[in-house]
This record gives C-alpha cells, sequence and structure tokens, in this order.
C-alpha cells in the first residue's frame, strides 16, 4: 500500500494523501461496469484519477506501462491483506497532515 502526499495525488484526491494499493494487471478484467468509468490522465505524469460515472466512486486504473493496476484503497469494501506499507513523497506533505495521530478522534461528528 502505497500513501502517497505528492501534489499530483493530493490535488485528485481532495486529501492529504493517496491510498492505493498495486496489482498486477495480468489477469484481471472487468466483470461488468467497464463502459461506465471515466479516467483522467494527469498530463505529462503517470498520474490518472477513474471513477464510474454513474455513482461517482473512485475504481482502479491501469498504469502507464499497463503492468500495474492501481486500486483505491478506499473503494474496496472489505479490508485488503496488505504485506507492507509506504508513505511516499512525504517531501510534499502539507503541514496541516503531517501529525494526525495527535488530532483529536471521534467515532461520528464531534458533538
Amino acid at each position: 500500500m502505497f500513501l502517497c502526499s505528492c501534489d499530483q495525488c493530493r490535488q485528485i484526491t481532495g486529501s492529504a494523501f493517496a491510498s492505493n494499493l498495486f496489482i498486477a494487471s495480468d489477469g484481471f478484467n472487468w466483470l461488468s461496469g467497464a463502459d461506465e468509468v471515466a479516467t483522467y490522465q494527469l498530463p505529462a505524469r503517470d498520474i490518472s484519477k477513474s471513477f464510474c460515472r454513474v455513482c461517482g466512486s473512485g475504481v482502479l486504473w491501469a498504469s502507464g506501462d499497463g503492468m500495474k493496476m492501481i486500486v483505491p484503497a478506499g473503494s474496496l469494501r472489505g479490508e485488503p491483506e496488505v504485506v507492507k506499507k509506504y508513505r511516499i513523497f512525504i517531501s510534499e506533505q502539507p503541514s496541516w497532515s503531517s501529525c494526525l495521530d495527535q488530532v483529536e478522534a471521534c467515532e461520528g461528528f464531534p458533538p
């Protein structure tokens, strides 16, 4: 799992970082709904944003070389089996997100 804080990932997610899993693309094919997927390719970068035109959910997309599928971790219904996690491009991380473990946590909206 890659937690990426690069400028482009923050822009396309609207968050402090993108949470993506990478899987091999060989053997992958859509069972249904592929015709409802829209993809925005960030110019001159190997970064895309794919989403369902019907519900707006983020969906996976192919890497520029076609060797991997990038899966937005938040789009999964269950907990993925993650072998290792990496925080990448931390030099581009915004200062407001550098110590999130110190921010008050709530089960839902705060009272």
